[in-house]
């Protein structure tokens, strides 16, 4: 078992992800910026490059787009209860960065939803 957002979560998450193929043309960087209670700050990035998927600790030198939300979001939404449509609409998620490119090429990260359900059943939250 992992604990959410704990460093041997992000390795698990990326191990499941760099099973995930999207296509090769999508060249995207999307950075997760997530706030604990009591003000601790969880970052990761998802870069989706050259065919494949993977999932980095920390922040990304260049992200596409920034994805900010507290700690209850962010475990919902990798419990599979919320998805990123209705927290965007409720104010959950805040984006900033490139949008355009995100519509262009979010559509791939749509198979991290296998990702994050693999991964579901050995994190703790």
């Amino acid at each position: 078992m992992v604990s959410f957002l704990d460093a041997d979560w992000i390795e698990a998450f990326d191990a499941a992800a760099r099973q995930v193929a999207v296509p090769g043309d999508v060249r995207l960087t999307v950075q997760q910026v997530v706030h604990r209670e009591g003000g601790e700050e969880v970052r990761y990035h998802v870069v989706a490059a050259d065919g494949r998927l993977r999932v980095h600790p920390g922040q990304a030198d260049s992200p596409d787009v920034t994805l900010t939300q507290d700690y209850q979001v962010a475990a919902a939404l990798s419990r599979g209860e919320l998805n990123a449509q209705q927290a965007l609409a409720a104010g959950g998620v805040k984006l900033g960065g490139d949008i355009g490119r995100l519509l262009l090429h979010g559509g791939a990260l749509t198979a991290l939803g296998d990702a994050f359900a693999a991964l579901r059943t050995q994190t703790t939250y």
